[in-house]
């Protein structure tokens, strides 16, 4: 039980790097089919924790913005493998996990940051609509927390193999 535990914690980046590459994909869904309720759900479910890397990739040439959408990809499955092989490549797992952890912070702060009210007292008159498919916030608050624990995870594995190599060297 305990490993599948320490196995799904150490998934937790490969998530942030899903997350984000579902939001590029969503964009490309939406251009291509702008009159879907299914990809106006996914876009808006996904823009709000990644509205800087869509504005920044969207605005630049095709070729890096599925570039980067591919580059997601991969980082999300070279975690996949890190994370059932954690004895492997410590220090690999320790900057995957990182990253991720450092994306994720900066979208939970975007989103609260984009949490403020209304600019016009009719606007705030209207009844609220929410088109997302899950709450955004505690959505990407929950991965942030599972993120820090897989950097927890990876302190942990380093500072061990340390300790086991300054005893091994005895």
């Amino acid at each position: 039980m305990r490993a599948l535990v320490l196995t799904i914690i150490r998934l937790g980046p490969c998530g942030a790097y899903i997350a984000a590459a579902i939001s590029l994909l969503s964009v490309a869904l939406l251009s291509s089919a702008p009159s879907s309720p299914f990809a106006w759900a996914v876009y808006t479910t996904m823009l709000p924790t990644t509205r800087m890397l869509i504005l920044a990739l969207v605005t630049a040439s095709d070729m890096i913005f599925w570039g980067a959408t591919v580059a997601l990809l991969v980082a999300a499955a070279a975690g996949g493998y890190l994370a059932v092989r954690p004895e492997r490549y410590l220090r690999l797992r320790f900057v995957h996990a990182h990253v991720a952890l450092i994306a994720t912070g900066l979208a939970v702060f975007q989103i609260s940051q984009n949490r403020a009210g209304l600019a016009s007292i009719s606007f705030s008159q209207l009844p609220p609509v929410d088109w997302s498919l899950v709450d955004g916030s505690s959505a990407a608050f929950a991965l942030f927390v599972l993120i820090l624990l897989a950097c927890v995870s990876a302190h942990a594995a380093l500072i061990n193999s340390i300790r086991f190599a300054r005893h091994s060297t005895k």
